[in-house]
């Protein structure tokens, strides 16, 4: 499972454009612009993948390598390697790298580098990728929390616009929707639209709310909770979870394996 990256590169620029299209799918993400810094938080905390530009100051991206391949206990990390440099990706190669991203680099080469990694060791780990949708983003950051302490990687989407994309990135094995989404498409029609892909066609799709069933709540532009439960399941919604409680949330979720 990958979830914690470390990105090290001394183009401060590139390194947190890098960290941001991370964090937006839903990794923790450390930057450092050093390569004897980044041993030495690699070496301090838990780590699934790091990525490294090759010129740096102090130590360079091949010692970086050599000194982590030395170390039995940080030997198995993965590594991805960020050169435009033919030269850096020959030494490299005669090291025994496979994994390289030219510079300029492209995000969704990166990505799916890293969902390669993430394939080759599932058997190890027994983890899920979650997308949270909804446009409370308080209650977004609860369920972030919750969801993470769980081990679960967690994407969050409090803007329309970005979901069909967020879920493609994240390719996520659980999706929650806010059943009272309603900016520029409401949940029945996101959800609607997801099951048009054939990507997401045995995803598990949640709705829950921040109002109990058969209340009689209207909310303005929307029919009652119980049309919008209705109307979301036969969109293909899989189940309605009810009202968000801190409380009762994950134990809501553990049918579907979280």
């Amino acid at each position: 499972m990958i979830k914690n990256i470390l990105v090290a590169d001394d183009e401060r620029t590139t390194a947190l454009l890098l960290a941001r299209s991370l964090e937006k799918i839903g990794y923790n993400v450390i930057v450092t612009d050093n390569g004897r810094k980044a041993l030495e938080i690699i070496k301090s905390r838990p780590l699934d993948l790091l990525i490294t530009d090759v010129v740096m100051p102090e130590m360079d991206g091949v010692d970086l390598y050599m000194a982590l391949k030395e170390d039995p206990l940080t030997a198995t990390l993965p590594v991805i390697i960020v050169t435009d440099k033919e030269v850096f990706q020959e030494s490299f190669a005669a090291l025994g790298v496979e994994l390289y991203c030219p510079k300029p680099f492209n995000l969704n080469d990166l990505f799916e580098k890293i969902r390669n990694i993430e394939a080759k060791s599932a058997d190890k780990y027994i983890f899920h990728k979650v997308v949270i949708i909804g446009p409370d983003v308080d209650v977004l950051q609860k369920m972030k929390l919750m969801l993470t302490e769980r081990n679960c990687i967690v994407a969050m989407v409090d803007n329309v616009i970005e979901i069909g994309l967020r879920c493609f990135l994240t390719n996520p094995s659980v999706i929650i929707i806010d059943i009272f989404s309603k900016e520029y498409a409401t949940a029945k029609e996101i959800i609607r639209s997801l099951r048009s892909y054939e990507f997401f066609k045995r995803t598990t799709i949640v709705v829950y709310s921040n109002f109990e069933a058969g209340d009689g709540a209207v909310i303005p532009g929307l029919d009652s909770i119980d049309s919008e439960i209705h109307d979301c399941l036969a969109a293909g919604a899989t189940k309605y979870i009810g009202r968000f409680n801190r409380v009762t949330f994950l134990e809501q979720l553990k049918e579907f394996g979280i």
